[in-house]
C-alpha cells in the first residue's frame, strides 16, 4: 500500500490525500457534526466499529483506490452507462436502509425501523453517492480488465480497495451480530 501511494503521488500530481480527505469527510466528518448537537440515547456512529473504523479509515481507503483506477483509466469511462450505474446504486442504498429495519438495528439514523432521523436521511444520500462512484470504478476495471492489469498502480489500487472493502464488510457484519443479539 505504500508503493501504491508513493506512485500515485508521483504519476497522479494531485495531492493523493485529496479524494481520502474529501471521502473522509462525507462519510465520517459530518457525523461528528451531527454527534455534537444529538441529545438522544440511540448508539451514535461512535459505538459501531464499522462507524470508527469502517467509515473513518477503511472506506476512505476504498476511495482512494477507486480514484486511482479510475484516474489510470479515465480515457475509457462508458459515460453513457452513468446513469445505470447510479440508478443501482440507488436500489442496492435501499435494499440495505431496508435489511437494516428488518433486521431491527436501531441506531442514531434509524431510531425505529423504517424511520429514519436527520442523520439517516443524509447518510442515504452520503452511501448512495459513494455506492454509484464505486459501481463507476468496478465497472470500468471490469471493463478494461486487461489495461488494468497491465497498469501496476492501478492493479494495486484495485486490490487494495477490494481488501479494504472485504474488512468492512467484516466490520459491518460484526456489528450487526453484536446489535442484533
Amino acid at each position: 500500500m505504500v508503493d501504491a501511494l508513493r506512485l500515485a503521488r508521483e504519476r497522479i500530481g494531485l495531492p493523493i490525500v485529496v479524494p481520502a480527505i474529501v471521502s473522509w469527510a462525507l462519510l465520517f466528518g459530518y457525523q461528528w457534526a451531527f454527534y455534537l448537537t444529538y441529545h438522544g440515547s440511540e448508539p451514535t456512529v461512535f459505538s459501531y466499529a464499522s462507524g470508527i473504523v469502517g467509515d473513518g479509515l477503511l472506506i476512505p481507503a476504498v476511495n482512494l483506490g477507486a480514484y486511482i483506477v479510475l484516474r489510470q483509466l479515465f480515457g475509457n469511462v462508458s459515460w453513457q452507462r452513468v446513469p445505470l450505474y447510479i440508478a443501482l446504486a440507488l436500489a442496492t442504498t435501499f435494499a440495505a436502509f431496508l435489511a437494516q429495519a428488518g433486521l431491527g438495528v436501531i441506531n442514531w439514523s434509524m431510531p425505529t425501523p423504517y424511520h429514519w432521523s436527520p442523520v439517516g436521511e443524509f447518510h442515504f444520500i452520503v452511501m448512495w453517492a459513494e455506492i454509484s462512484y464505486l459501481y463507476v470504478a468496478m465497472a470500468v476495471a471490469i471493463n478494461n480488465w486487461g489495461l488494468l492489469r497491465s497498469d501496476a498502480l492501478a492493479w494495486r489500487s484495485f486490490w487494495a480497495g477490494w481488501l479494504a472493502l472485504g474488512l468492512f464488510a467484516g466490520s459491518l457484519v460484526a456489528d450487526v451480530i453484536r446489535f442484533s443479539v
